[in-house]
């Protein structure tokens, strides 16, 4: 059995989930797709792309949240990572039952850090992006579209990382109260 195995009666469905939850580098194609979506529908309905023509208080702002959430987000989960390694290497005493957690194989171990590692680097690319975007853009009237997507991009590839990361804690937070 593995962790990733989840409860649903749809085969095809399950099979689609699981795979999500093991290509966890996927979440920059995804975001890529995403964003060309909006690119296209952008020019399709003739509209300023990504969010160049908004007014620069409010794209500035919106940058500014974007980085300080980023940076905040990715601070925390290094102190859980910390946390994490301290939980899944202990051990019950000799004599005792075996702690829950004390049943994941090696494997399991290795996805649920993957799940919490792999989204680290994509905050940390979406806080140099999005403070690249407020100094680039500046005090200009238009936006610069193209780190404006880039800014987008990777803030829907950590949403995608940071579901995969708390679905993996959600499991093991199951696993270690049954």
């Amino acid at each position: 059995m593995s962790l990733y195995d989840v409860e649903i009666s749809q085969p095809r469905r399950r099979a689609m989930w699981r795979w999500f939850l093991l290509h966890p580098r996927m979440d920059l194609l995804w975001a890529a797709l995403a964003v060309a979506a909006w690119l296209a529908l952008s020019g399709l309905l003739r509209q300023p792309f990504m969010v160049e023509g908004v007014a620069e208080d409010s794209r500035r702002t919106l940058f500014q949240t974007l980085a300080t959430l980023s940076g905040a987000v990715a601070g925390l989960i290094l102190s859980s990572v910390s946390m994490l390694v301290n939980v899944l290497g202990k051990k019950a005493p000799p004599g005792q039952r075996a702690l829950p957690l004390e049943r994941l194989t090696p494997d399991h171990r290795r996805e649920i850090g993957d799940a919490f590692l792999a989204v680290i680097p994509v905050l940390a690319a979406l806080l140099v992006a999005a403070l690249t975007a407020i100094l680039v853009e500046g005090d200009g009237a238009m936006g610069v579209w193209p780190i404006e997507a880039a800014v987008f991009g990777l803030g829907f590839a950590a949403v995608l990382g940071l579901l995969r990361m708390a679905w993996a804690l959600r499991r093991l937070i199951a696993i270690a109260t049954s």
